[in-house]
């Protein structure tokens, strides 16, 4: 029987990641991020599974045990779910929302006897030529000495970029290790993992060259979507699906059980739409995920978009955008996605400026948002749940939750002293019949 057990980080408090909600459980291919990590998992025969989040929710998922986590940082974390772990047993701890492909498990599967043989802990390093904002490995004969926090582009001490991806031999000895860390700062756990590496605990480097996504701000759901949508390798619809023989369906996508795809509709893959929607007569989704009773109405374009449950369209277009649930845009709305200077979007999270890196960008819409006719939102503008934007708006500003924007216009009205009557319309209609035109 399998010894090891499993931690799942899924607290924190998620101000980087609003107007959305909930990222831990935004579902890619109808499956949320537990769904995900656990399924993956199962190559490895895990003993217990803890996932600690910040609030007190559970759902019902066989074998996991969720807890709300006591203390701060990822030390508290870390603490709040080994209180529920044999301390004999091995660990592997992992965050809710770092996405990479199944070469990650069965690379740690086919190196975790020996880690274990040698009483080795290891860390996960992805393999990067780009420069990343974050924990670089100092590495010498595949062993790890220092992680250095944030080197700045040109001073990275190696190409591995640290991935919470943890695995240590012996439960009870991190928890010791962590219970003894000492820092003022917000960095326990970091302190505890340096502490144990000048001690007599050896860390190997377990590589990683396949992609990796992680979402820590709103806009990257737009990265996780699109590395999931490029593992759809072949047309799924479901027989309980409606697809008129007059719609258009080209390459890869998955159609579920009770979606109704009308006549001219046009999806290009690689497309998701879950159950229970409706694609419009004249809609084109293309490279975007649909969830749940959702309607993508008449001439609605959706483009490279993440659209939750319970969003309905009609005659807009919604590129490069993330709307969560119960959100509805007025006819002929459309999210703006590229500046006029084409250069990537800015947005300021947390009194500091963020450089999306996406030149592309649309709109950030918060739950139960009402959008009326006619708005044009800007690059980026992140919409807070529960606002109302009026007709005709130009909303180049963000907008906090509960919130009402309306267009405040002054009309000048009149006697109306021309008689229309007097005007016929039979020499203008001779002038559209090419059979009487002069000049054909």
């Amino acid at each position: 029987m399998s010894n090891i057990s499993v931690i799942i980080l899924a607290g924190g408090a998620g101000t980087r990641f609003e107007p959305l909600k909930g990222k831990n459980l935004y579902p890619f291919l109808g499956e949320d991020a537990f769904d995900i990590h656990i399924k993956q998992l199962k190559a490895i025969d895990v003993k217990k599974t803890v996932v600690v989040t910040n609030s007190d929710f559970s759902l019902e998922r066989p074998d996991v045990t969720f807890v709300k986590q006591q203390g701060n940082g990822m030390a508290g974390a870390v603490l709040t779910a080994l209180n529920e772990i044999d301390p004999d047993s091995e660990l592997l701890i992992l965050n809710a929302n770092d996405y990479y492909d199944d070469s990650l498990i069965s690379n740690f599967a086919e190196l975790r006897p020996n880690f274990l043989k040698n009483n080795e802990a290891a860390l996960t390093g992805h393999f990067t030529e780009k420069y990343f904002p974050g924990g670089y490995l100092i590495i010498q004969d595949g062993y790890i000495k220092d992680i250095i926090e944030k080197p700045g582009e040109g001073n990275e001490p190696s190409n591995y970029v640290n991935i919470v991806f943890d695995y240590f031999p012996n439960s009870g000895t991190l928890k010791k290790f962590i219970e003894e860390a000492k820092s003022k700062k917000d960095d326990v756990y970091e302190v505890a993992l340096d502490n144990m590496m000048h001690s007599d605990t050896k860390f190997r480097l377990l590589p990683y060259e396949g992609p990796w996504k992680t979402i820590k701000y709103p806009w990257h759901v737009l990265d996780v979507m699109d590395f999931f949508l490029k593992k759809i390798d072949s047309r799924k619809i479901s027989p309980d699906a409606s697809v008129s023989p007059h719609a258009f369906i080209n390459g890869n996508v998955v159609i579920e059980a009770g979606v109704k795809v009308f006549d001219g509709a046009i999806i290009k893959g690689p497309c998701y739409i879950s159950k229970d929607s409706i694609i419009a007569n004249g809609a084109l989704v293309r490279n975007s995920m649909i969830g749940e009773n959702c309607v993508i109405g008449f001439a609605t374009e959706v483009a490279r978009s993440y659209i939750k449950n319970d969003v309905w369209l009609h005659k807009n277009y919604v590129g490069d955008s993330i709307l969560e649930d119960n959100v509805s845009l007025g006819s002929n709305s459309v999210t703006g996605n590229l500046r006029l200077d084409e250069q990537d979007v800015i947005k300021e999270v947390n009194g500091q400026k963020v450089d999306t890196e996406k030149n592309k960008l649309g709109a950030i819409i918060g739950s139960d948002v009402r959008i009326g006719i006619n708005v044009s939102i800007m690059p980026g503008v992140r919409i807070g749940s529960g606002s109302f934007v009026g007709p005709n708006v130009n909303l180049e500003k963000d907008l906090d939750e509960n919130r009402f924007v309306r267009l405040v216009q002054d009309l000048e009205i009149r006697e109306n002293k021309f008689d229309i009557k007097s005007v016929s319309r039979k020499d203008i209609k001779k002038n559209l019949d090419f059979n009487n035109r002069e000049d054909r």
